[in-house]
């Protein structure tokens, strides 16, 4: 009788365990790498408008505002934080007045809980005379989504140095 007892106490004991034990976390949602997409092509488009605008805090506004944010600009080494992002800008667009920015088999690709991006970029500048000055080159970016917008964390845009002379 006693060992009967002792065996309903255990096997309560366990029930009451695993029924009071907490229930596991739930599991993290994944990501809707759809939506991602599609804010990173949004940001991208307000990118192209900022820009072909000449509105330098208009793109300032599409980066992530911490001073980890870096861009890897086509005409320098490195910008770190959104005033100096900002501040090149601003030289920029009064260097190339009435520029246009275009983008070429560009993608974005939903990675965790970031957004890869690259492609192509031209750039048209009015010139002397009315000619026109074309710079190509090519882009990659990673886009977030911080304090409740998508924004850029990191760009780097780069023209592809010219080839070597002829060989006589």
């Amino acid at each position: 009788m006693q060992r009967t007892l002792l065996v309903i106490s255990i096997a309560a004991f366990a029930l009451l365990a695993t029924g009071c034990a907490p229930a596991p976390p739930p599991a993290a949602p994944k990501p809707d790498t759809a939506a991602m997409v599609k804010a990173a092509d949004d940001l991208d488009k307000a990118f192209l408008d900022a820009f072909n605008k000449g509105d330098a805090a208009a793109i300032t506004a599409l980066y992530w505002n911490s001073p980890d944010v870096i861009s890897f600009p086509p005409d320098g080494m490195q910008l770190k934080g959104v005033a100096a992002i900002q501040e090149a800008f601003t030289k920029s667009f009064g260097e190339m007045k009435g520029a246009k920015l275009e983008f070429s088999d560009s993608r974005n690709v939903a990675v965790g809980e970031v957004v890869l991006g690259s492609g192509l970029f031209k750039i048209t500048i009015p010139g002397p005379g009315g000619k026109p000055m074309e710079m190509a080159g090519r882009f990659s970016d990673v886009k977030a989504e911080r304090d409740g917008k998508w924004v850029y964390i990191m760009d780097h845009g780069s023209v592809p140095l010219p080839p070597p002379p002829a060989a006589k």
